[in-house]
């Protein structure tokens, strides 16, 4: 299927709609590539705005405007804005959003994008059925990872690429099982195969759940640490990738959704259940993690095995 067609799709796109693809200055190559894939199947409007520094920073005061005006955006930013008050109200005003920040053009021809959405949705349901009901997960790897925390109350997500209801959304690629944890549960050491903000792996000592101690190619995280406080340092997601075609490739919204991965994000959590409100989220991948839900074994050094 085309990519002008697959996103049709996924996004439930009707001909009397309004679509808007927002992109940016760093971005808008690729923004303009999905805007030319929709042209002819939907009423679709491309808008550029400036490039915002940091994920978790507003879209400008005229993208936001053109936001609300939509049903349906895209967003293809250099940074995303799914953790922003604007999308939120989209959200809240019913409008389906598709993130798809630092979008990478093989996750259009190769990626995460050309994986068959009905074969995602079944993998993302049954890791969702696995943990739905979890309390305490740990998360083990053979780069050193050894972590666990609480889940106890908090409410799972799917993210399956099916955007087609009202107030839906996700990114795109997709493919992924997630949850806000409690916040202070988190204890232990996350080591990053990769991460966007450092070239190397990070080594993140994590204690009541916020980063206390980081080591290996820390100076852009450590400036944002203290740019943004103490809430910035919160581990405040864990998620597991369910998409087959996702590949690792050092772009986290591709990386993320790779099956056989997991991920941790610090900062903001407010959308998906937490209780962290900070303009910033950064998400970091661990290859082949061993997870344990409740005492028993859902993934074993990237093999799932429910």
């Amino acid at each position: 299927m085309r990519l002008g067609e697959t996103l049709v799709n996924l996004l439930g796109i009707q001909p009397w709609e309004k679509v808007l693809v927002l992109t940016d200055f760093k971005k808008e190559k690729i923004g303009r590539k999905i805007f030319e894939e929709l042209k002819g199947k939907a009423n679709v409007k491309l808008f550029v705005m400036k490039t915002r520094s940091r994920d978790g920073q507003e879209p400008t005061r005229r993208a936001r405007e053109l936001m609300l005006e939509a049903d349906v955006i895209l967003a293809v930013t250099r940074y995303s804005i799914t953790h922003t008050k604007a999308v939120k109200d989209c959200v809240n005003k019913g409008k389906r959003i598709a993130s798809m920040p630092n979008l990478d053009e093989f996750s259009l021809l190769n990626g995460g994008l050309t994986a068959d959405y009905n074969e995602v949705r079944e993998i993302t349901k049954k890791v969702f059925e696995a943990v739905k009901d979890a309390k305490k997960i740990k998360v083990l790897s053979k780069n050193g990872t050894n972590v666990e925390f609480s889940t106890e109350g908090r409410i799972w997500h799917k993210d399956d690429g099916w955007l087609d209801r009202n107030g839906s959304l996700g990114n795109l690629p997709a493919g992924e099982v997630f949850i806000a944890p409690i916040e202070e549960s988190v204890n232990g050491r996350i080591v990053f195969d990769s991460f966007p903000l450092s070239k190397s792996k990070l080594i993140v000592e994590v204690k009541n759940g916020k980063a206390y101690e980081v080591r290996d190619d820390v100076d852009r995280l450590e400036k944002i640490f203290l740019q943004l406080g103490e809430k910035a340092r919160q581990i405040a997601e864990f998620g597991i990738g369910t998409n087959p075609k996702a590949k690792i490739i050092g772009n986290a919204l591709e990386d993320e959704k790779a099956l056989g991965t997991c991920h941790f994000a610090f900062g903001n959590n407010i959308n998906f259940g937490g209780v962290n409100d900070v303009p910033f989220h950064a998400d970091g991948i661990i290859e082949k993690p061993t997870i344990i839900v409740d005492g028993k074994l859902l993934m074993k050094d990237g093999k799932l095995h429910y």
